[in-house]
């Protein structure tokens, strides 16, 4: 750290000039070809190298370490994530500072710390961003700090309150693209918040046309698609709709076989492509999804090696599943407990819900009473994440 600190700062005006053209390249490359990212951050690197450190150095050391960690070098990511903001500091390169942090307290720090301790810099990120002019990574780090509260389970109806606000800012701004990957955001948490099922319902009735439509308009952007795909799956299984949340969660993996990039949510993703693997595997009784839940529990497995703040509880729910599902009943029931305890540890409301609800979904199918207390307990942990619609659903469909 200190050598490279120890480098000059250059001066040379077609280096400056080259570094802010391969910015450009970085982000676009990120977004659309992403094979080629790692080929702009070396020349980037490079450029540092052999000629001083500058102001755009920061940006491509934050965006080197977002890299290392898709390659799983979580201590090369953890050391340019450092540097960069330490170099950052030093330079005082507010400009470059929404986008440094979009980088690293969205697409770093996320993976092996809490994800609500990302919230304060992502949203500092936001009010430097609209300061400065950087309207577009502004609204990155907006886009990134909400997606955050939903995955933790922050309060619903303040979190939608919050989508609402930054929603019109974009609008304001012109923000397309970012307004384009709040929506399935915005749409799972008034379906979560309102739906009643109710085919009369003219708000019901309103959420399913705005999700046919973003549905219908997938395969444009990968990121787009995968938020899509994302929200939309995890509602679908949270309200018990098993068949749709498991042909959406496949037609994402046929996507993804054409990107060398996937949208993992430190390890959401694999979560709940998981519990709908299990689900699909008790109703079908095919082998496909004991096999398909194993793989993706793997997946969860390697997130909480360096993330266990945000992801033991939700290895031990998929344990518990799996447990079940192979019939290892004494074993499950204690997994299920210890799913329950470690969410409530963690803070993540929303999955303590589901564990308990899962918890309840085990002990009524042995034909235990104590499902009961599960599915209050699920139900009242429902109400305190704001989901009231589910709560509601929770209680007219099971028993009480």
């Amino acid at each position: 750290t200190d050598d490279f600190l120890a480098i000059k700062e250059t001066k040379e005006r077609n280096k400056l000039a080259a570094m802010k053209l391969l910015i450009i390249m970085t982000y676009y490359t990120f977004l659309t070809k992403q094979e080629y990212a790692p080929i702009v951050l070396t020349q980037m690197l490079q450029l540092t190298l052999q000629h001083g450190i500058c102001d755009e150095s920061c940006t491509a050391l934050a965006d080197a370490s977002f890299l290392l960690l898709q390659l799983k070098d979580v201590d090369g990511s953890k050391h340019l994530a450092e540097l960069a903001l330490i170099l950052l500091e030093k330079l005082q390169a507010n400009k470059y500072l929404p986008r440094v942090y979009s980088s690293i307290y969205a697409g770093v720090f996320c993976w092996y710390n809490h994800l609500k301790q990302s919230e304060k810099w992502l949203w500092q990120g936001y009010q430097e961003g609209l300061l400065i002019g950087d309207i577009e990574f502004a609204f990155v780090n907006a886009t990134a700090s909400l997606q955050n509260r939903f995955l933790y389970g922050a309060q619903l109806t303040l979190l939608e309150q919050d989508i609402e606000l930054c929603r019109k800012r974009m609008i304001e701004y012109g923000q397309a693209s970012q307004f384009a990957i709040c929506s399935p955001l915005q749409h799972a948490v008034s379906k979560l918040v309102y739906f009643t099922g109710d085919p009369l319902s003219e708000t019901d009735n309103i959420i399913r046309k705005k999700e046919t439509s973003e549905l219908s308009l997938t395969k444009t952007n990968f990121m787009l698609d995968a938020s899509i795909y994302f929200y939309f799956c995890i509602v679908e299984y949270i309200f018990g709709n098993y068949d749709s949340a498991a042909d959406k969660t496949e037609e994402r993996w046929i996507m993804e076989k054409e990107c060398s990039r996937t949208s993992k949510y430190y390890g959401s993703t694999a979560f709940y492509d998981c519990l709908i693997c299990v689900a699909m595997a008790r109703k079908s009784k095919k082998e496909k999804w004991v096999t398909l839940a194993k793989s993706t529990r793997s997946k969860v497995k390697e997130f909480a090696t360096f993330g266990e703040n945000n992801c033991d509880h939700k290895c031990l729910l998929l344990q518990a599943e799996i447990l079940d599902v192979e019939g290892n009943v004494e074993d499950a029931s204690s997994c299920y407990d210890a799913a329950i305890d470690a969410a409530e540890k963690s803070g993540f409301v929303n999955e303590q819900a589901i564990a308990s609800e899962r918890a309840g979904d085990f002990y009524l199918r042995h034909g235990d009473t104590r499902s009961f207390h599960y599915y209050n307990k699920a139900r009242d942990l429902y109400h305190q994440w704001g989901a009231l619609a589910k709560a509601d659903h929770l209680y007219k469909s099971t028993p009480s």
